[in-house]
């Protein structure tokens, strides 16, 4: 799924990433660290008969209703490739800043760029495996599809390693770094590309043509970076491997690599597990999409008033962003960031589509919506009181909602080329942009659709891609055991499409969580602890019983440090 200005929340060590202009999908499983629970014992069983709707503490998750029978899945919109000799592993140097536990092990697997060793020059994917804690591991591993697209799957081990503790107990977990991305080879990660110009929509054809232009002459095929190519590889991994069966856990654009995957090698999948999950279907700048985010806003300042200590604090929060844009959309912010790394400045003028673009990934991201309404209250303050011909500002507080510093290591590593290639021939081709914008018009100022997938805009005209086939679109119609898990707040991935491919899924099961957003996994233990449940027993049983799944979230009446 693509993205429209360039967008990022980091909240509470949970970093979800979205480009605002373009295309990046929520980046989920990454950073909360937590205590690794005691290995559960390993049980592989069969599904348990439906769950009841006994009146409990919590209710039980939701059984998905059935679908209708399906006829045959359509063929895969790129098929399996013709291997002219088995794929093969070859040990490589592990990176430095490793998770605790056993030594990983670290893999190379070439693989054809298209479907045969001679349609172009080789890939090498980067493989991390993670050794269960228990040392003594099932057959059935959990491989993990990251988000983006641009993440590799090795680009935060030891955050995946946290927050996958509980699965790792008992089964090995497989990072993998998707074709472009990570330290796989090529790399389409565009170093020359300044993370400012695609994460505030900056970008040019100019731009686009320059990050990707060198893999041309190196004799690769753009269209060849793309879901369906990506899932062979998961195929070609698997083989590699010598692994029969796997477990599958896909974060957000996980979500229609794991689709991919189910259409090409869904026999191999013991369990699949659908963390805020995009849909093949799905687009920035959909309408459900773009109306879940004043959804959002409204929700906050309801939520916000039905808590005293929140009502008391922020009194004025339910027309904050009325006047929030009209006061930035006559004289913008200027603004003055610092790499923490690097120590580089940059000089950044904030006006409304910016910050409306900030704020909806924040409020819709883990559990990003607890310092929202402390957040808008003191931008409402400050804009309100600030002298003419201010200078820039270096406000701590404004800095860290418009650019986290967390933020800058991801856009650091990102492969926004792919982003851009998966962007162009999945997302772009299956909508009118205009169209799309113009029928968001009345969501304004909640929502300013001129600003959503501008790179995109510039980007795909000039790069050329040729689309997919239509039968990308379809949904993968499985019985594998699925459990899908949704945040109420969530404004990357409707939770009502999410919902949607558990139909296709004949055996699924939904989780939805009222005081979450987007990356369900990442921000609640309760979560991770049903999700390993989910994928020893193939049932969550009681484990999804938890607060955040009942109630909305308890908002912060003070910012940070103030």
């Amino acid at each position: 799924m693509a993205s429209g200005g360039r967008r990022l929340a980091v909240i509470g060590g949970v970093l979800t990433l979205c480009v605002l202009a373009g295309g990046l999908l929520g980046i989920g499983i990454d950073r909360l660290a937590g205590p690794s629970p005691a290995p559960p014992q390993v049980v592989v069983a069969e599904p348990p008969p439906p769950l009841q709707t006994a009146p409990l503490a919590a209710p039980p998750p939701a059984a998905l209703p059935a679908a209708p029978p399906s006829p045959a899945p359509a063929p895969p919109a790129v098929p399996v490739p013709v291997q002219e000799a088995p794929p093969a592993l070859s040990e490589v140097r592990c990176p430095d800043a490793l998770p605790a536990g056993p030594a990983p092990r670290c893999r190379s697997l070439r693989v054809p760029s298209g479907r045969q060793l001679a349609d172009g020059p080789p890939l090498d994917l980067f493989v991390m495996i993670l050794p269960a804690l228990n040392g003594a591991p099932a057959a059935d591993p959990v491989v993990l599809l990251s988000g983006g697209p641009g993440q590799g799957g090795s680009d935060d081990p030891r955050g995946t390693a946290a927050i996958l503790a509980p699965m790792r107990a008992g089964r090995d977990v497989i990072l993998v770094d998707q074709r472009g991305t990570g330290l796989s080879k090529p790399s389409l990660r565009c170093p020359a590309l300044d993370p400012l110009r695609y994460w505030f929509g900056g970008v040019t054809a100019a731009d686009a043509v320059a990050c990707l232009e060198p893999l041309r002459h190196a004799g690769y095929r753009l269209e060849d970076f793309d879901s369906a190519r990506s899932a062979a590889d998961l195929l070609a991994l698997r083989r590699a491997l010598g692994v029969e069966r796997w477990n599958v856990v896909a974060t957000s654009y996980g979500g229609v690599l794991a689709q991919a995957l189910l259409r090409i090698d869904g026999a191999a999948v013991r369990s699949l597990v659908l963390n805020s999950p995009a849909a093949p279907d799905a687009t920035w700048l959909d309408l459900d999409r773009l109306t879940a985010i004043r959804q959002a806003h409204r929700r906050m300042v309801e939520d916000c008033a039905a808590q005293p200590g929140c009502a008391r604090a922020f009194p004025r929060l339910g027309q904050a962003v009325e006047r929030l844009s009209a006061a930035l959309e006559r004289r913008p912010l200027d603004l003055r960031l610092r790499h923490p790394v690097s120590g580089r400045e940059t000089d950044l003028r904030l006006d409304w589509p910016m910050l409306a673009s900030v704020l909806a990934l924040r409020l819709g991201s883990g559990d990003g919506m607890v310092a929202v309404p402390a957040l808008l209250d003191h931008l409402d303050r400050v804009v309100e009181a600030r002298p003419a011909g201010a200078g820039k500002m270096d406000d701590p507080a404004i800095l860290s909602l418009v650019m986290p510093p967390a933020i800058w290591t991801v856009l650091d590593s990102l492969a926004y080329g792919l982003n851009l290639t998966v962007g162009c021939r999945e997302n772009r081709p299956h909508i009118d942009a205009e169209a799309a914008r113009r029928a968001a018009a009345d969501l304004r100022p909640y929502v300013v659709a001129e600003a959503v997938e501008t790179d995109y805009d510039a980007a795909c005209p000039a790069l050329g891609l040729p689309p997919v086939d239509d039968a990308f679109y379809r949904p993968a119609a499985s019985d594998v055991p699925a459990l899908i898990l949704t945040g109420a707040y969530d404004t990357f991935t409707v939770p009502a499409r999410a919902e949607a491919m558990g139909r296709s899924l004949r055996r699924a099961t939904l989780l939805s969580f009222r005081g979450l957003a987007h990356d369900v996994l990442g921000a609640s233990p309760c979560a991770r602890d049903a999700a390993a449940r989910f994928v020893d027993m193939l049932s969550v049983g009681d484990a999804g019983n938890c607060v955040e799944r009942l109630l909305p979230p308890t908002f912060a009446t003070r910012l940070a440090g103030r």
